[in-house]
């Protein structure tokens, strides 16, 4: 089964649209690793808080994502753009109501 992750990067006022460019970066080496299902940022509405949510197919690959190099570039990238480390959170969906409306699809 894959695994659903969601990080949520705060950056400092006014930054979070250079936080999204440094996913606009490294968003294409992340999509050709091996395991990537999604790999999709979000920036809140006239705020600063980036929300990457994501879709691995194994915990090895998610693994490799963490130890590779397009995260390392993107943690250079944003050292001095954030407020504090981001949090991630690995999560186990629960269907509510319709299945196709009730949680992330599991299978690209």
């Amino acid at each position: 089964m894959s695994l659903v992750v969601v990080a949520v990067l705060t950056a400092k006022p006014g930054m979070g649209p250079q936080v999204i460019e440094s996913f606009r970066e490294v968003s294409p080496l992340v999509h050709n690793e091996a395991g990537c299902e999604l790999y999709a940022a979000h920036l809140e509405q006239g705020g600063d808080t980036v929300v990457m949510v994501e879709r691995w197919t194994t915990r090895a690959d998610l693994d490799a994502h963490a130890a590779g190099a397009p995260l390392a570039r993107l943690n250079e990238l944003n050292a001095d753009l954030l407020e504090r480390p981001y949090d991630v959170w690995f999560l186990d969906p629960v269907v509510l109501g319709q299945p196709a409306q009730g949680a992330i699809p599991l299978a690209p």
